[in-house]
């Protein structure tokens, strides 16, 4: 059976000028919403020389300022956040918003991140398996024994419970195949064609596979960066600002964003729904509304 395709808005919550105001933000979501797209998604990250906000924090207010779309991390730098921790915020979370969670998680970080966490990072594998593990226990909302080695637990609780789909990204080989084993989907990032994704999403698989998991239950996502302007120029502008804050000069606008007109746009994004994609999201570089009402309006309908 065809799976439907959510068209989610991947919110710019970085900014080398300056972040926007609460309202701002507030507005945006309710925008979101309103527009009939399906999901907020939130970046994360603890240092960052751009102006930040909290992906927590930041998904928070989007709960606030909205009724229905579903919310979450893409992704959240699971061995920066304590599991159990990130458990009880989830928890509470998923709660207030009435269910609306889904939780993105990568192993992801920079060395000076870990250093400044305490993080063995030449053990961030192991520290991310255990993680996972103690997360999802933790989440179920019993009392959890677990032995660790880095969360060890006995008879911890947190509830509410909160059974809520963990989606793993992940670029290399190694680590999509811990998506398959590990969560309930893959988030692939902006970087790699469509063809790409269909050689990862078979990595993917194999990995539930042998995990004795049906891989037909894995969610497919992807983090796309995208403008619409028919002023092609204009979009591939605005971009590259927000890209270039982000990830640095290097970052190859041309190559790994989809920007132009709207017939271009879906034309884009049409081939990775084509390629088994049911998750977009949609990286946009500014709160603008019009730029959102281009996406909701002119390139969404046809994905869906």
């Amino acid at each position: 059976m065809e799976k439907s395709v959510s068209v989610g808005i991947h919110v710019p919550s970085v900014s080398a000028s300056g972040l926007a105001d609460g309202q701002a933000y507030a507005g945006f979501f309710r925008d979101i919403e309103t527009m009939g797209l399906d999901a907020i998604w939130v970046e994360d990250r603890i240092f960052h020389a751009a102006h930040l906000a909290d992906s927590l924090m930041l998904l928070s207010w989007a709960a606030a300022n909205t009724q229905r779309v579903r919310l979450g991390t893409a992704v959240l730098l699971l061995n920066l956040r304590q599991a159990p921790i990130l458990a009880r915020q989830v928890s509470t979370l998923h709660h207030l918003s009435g269910g609306r969670v889904a939780l993105g998680v990568s192993i992801g970080g920079r060395p000076e991140e870990y250093q400044a966490l305490g993080v063995p990072m030449d053990r961030r594998v192991a520290v991310f398996r255990d993680g996972m593990t103690a997360l999802r226990a933790l989440l179920a909302g019993e009392p959890v024994t677990h032995p660790g080695p880095y969360f060890p637990l006995d008879g911890a609780i947190v509830r509410p419970a909160a059974k809520l789909p963990i989606l793993v990204g992940g670029i290399a080989e190694a680590a999509i195949r811990r998506a398959g084993e590990l969560g309930d989907g893959w988030i692939m990032g902006p970087f790699g064609s469509a063809k790409d994704f269909e050689h990862g999403w078979r990595i993917a698989q194999a990995g539930a596979r042998a995990a004795g998991k049906d891989p037909d239950d894995l969610t497919a996502g992807r983090l796309l960066y995208v403008a619409v302007d028919n002023d092609r120029a204009k979009a591939r502008a605005e971009m590259a600002q927000f890209l270039h804050g982000y990830y640095g000069p290097d970052f190859d606008v041309d190559q790994h964003a989809v920007f132009g007109p709207a017939a271009e746009v879906r034309v884009r994004l049409r081939e990775q729904v084509d390629a088994g994609i049911t998750h977009l999201m949609l990286g946009v570089p500014s709160l603008d509304r019009a730029q959102l009402r281009r996406l909701a309006e002119d390139v969404a309908p046809a994905l869906r």
